[in-house]
């Protein structure tokens, strides 16, 4: 509970954040600046993994080695760029999330509950909408530029997919785990939220047309499933790096009139 407390406070000022230092340079600095609307579209891979976290020492043993698993993204950006340096930026994506374990001796897990669970594979694929609310920071000149964006997002989850197996149907492995094992039950929550954050480049191709390349990383601060310390989990979280990228179009420049109301005040 705590825990949850924490994240939700460090998510609720991340937001604020962005909000301030959207309005941090003065009506002037802006007024000489040509600001910018761009729309675009990105697309890319993930490699995720649910980070689990035992409530019970006694059931450690049930979780075996985690390796990323992969996924694809893709979805439409939105870039104000109101300041020199600074703008923000919105997105709508479809990312690929969930987690793949493996149990093996090397890790010093292969038996659970008395049966043999040697290269058993499992693991589950979630599906989200997301929707990130950026600081885009950018150095550089106008041709090619360096980009940092960070900041707040929210998913909702579309797709609760099945657990897969690399063994088949009534094998007797399948049945080692304990009933109550959050992996394998249906229940689960459907809204995650986190911060994300990286950096990349921005190459200009012709006098309308801007290829943007990024690597990025997203922390969720939600749990896939309960965590209070009656339940099986007391932390399950998903962890994303992404690599994709953005074809964007300028659609709109301006500059604040300098007759403007706040200009009479």
């Amino acid at each position: 509970m705590l825990r949850t407390t924490l994240m939700r406070r460090i998510f609720i000022a991340a937001i604020l954040s962005i909000a301030s230092l959207s309005c941090s340079y003065g009506q002037q600095l802006r007024r000489d600046f040509l600001q910018e609307v761009s729309l675009g579209v990105n697309a890319g891979a993930n490699l995720t993994k649910v980070s689990f976290l035992h409530n019970m020492n006694d059931r450690l043993f049930e979780l075996g080695d985690q390796s990323l698993r992969q996924g694809m993204r893709f979805g439409f950006v939105a870039k104000y760029i109101h300041q020199r340096h600074f703008g923000v930026q919105l997105e709508l994506n479809y990312v690929q999330a969930g987690w793949t374990e493996k149990f093996h001796e090397n890790s010093g897990v292969s038996m659970v509950n008395g049966i043999n669970m040697q290269d058993v594979k499992l693991g589950r694929r979630l599906e989200y909408l997301d929707i990130p609310a950026l600081a885009h920071i950018y150095f550089g000149k106008r041709r090619l530029r360096f980009i940092v964006n960070m900041g707040p997002e929210i998913r909702v989850m579309t797709k609760y997919g099945e657990v897969k197996w690399n063994i088949p149907e009534g094998d007797e492995r399948r049945s080692a785990f304990q009933a109550g094992d959050d992996r394998f039950e249906e229940e689960h929550h459907n809204i995650d939220y986190g911060l994300t954050g990286g950096g990349g480049f921005d190459l200009r191709v012709g006098k309308m047309v801007h290829l943007l390349v990024e690597c990025r990383y997203s922390f969720g601060f939600g749990d896939l499933y309960d965590n209070n310390k009656a339940d099986l989990f007391q932390r399950s979280n998903n962890q994303m790096l992404g690599l994709m990228g953005s074809v964007m179009v300028p659609v709109l420049k301006f500059k604040e009139r300098k007759d403007s109301p706040e200009t009479e005040e």
